[in-house]
């Protein structure tokens, strides 16, 4: 398999996941240098400890039916590869929730690790 799809896999397990309320798939898949921004944070997260602390806090908490994973592109840069897509969470209420996101992997001892993630919300329609 191409090192995209790979990439565009393992965010997708990931998303499958996190729509259970696990939200220690997007932790498993962090590497220890890792920031994080998201609508909630009022400043970057940096560093895997920190990641984890804010990640954590809401395994459990939440679940949704499902979502979509629209326009996934992957831009490679030797071992670096750079996920960006729209993002369509169904919510229980029937209401649907909006993100553009951005993904950077780097393959690390063989395997995609996630080193930066950045989550804007856009406006719901």
């Amino acid at each position: 398999m191409l090192p995209k799809e790979l990439i565009i896999l393992k965010e997708k397990e990931i998303l499958n996941r996190w729509k259970t309320g696990d939200t220690f798939g997007f932790i498993e898949a962090a590497a220890e240098e890792i920031t994080y921004f998201d609508p909630g944070l009022e400043k970057r997260c940096t560093g895997k400890k920190d990641f984890h602390v804010w990640i954590a806090a809401f395994n459990g908490t939440f679940s949704f039916p499902d979502y979509e994973l629209l326009n996934p592109q992957v831009q490679m840069h030797g071992d670096i590869g750079i996920l960006t897509f729209n993002f369509v969470g169904f919510m229980q209420d029937g209401s649907k929730e909006y993100f553009n996101t951005t993904e950077v992997y780097k393959l690390i001892e063989g395997d995609w690790k996630l080193i930066s993630s950045h989550w804007s919300q856009t406006k719901t329609k």
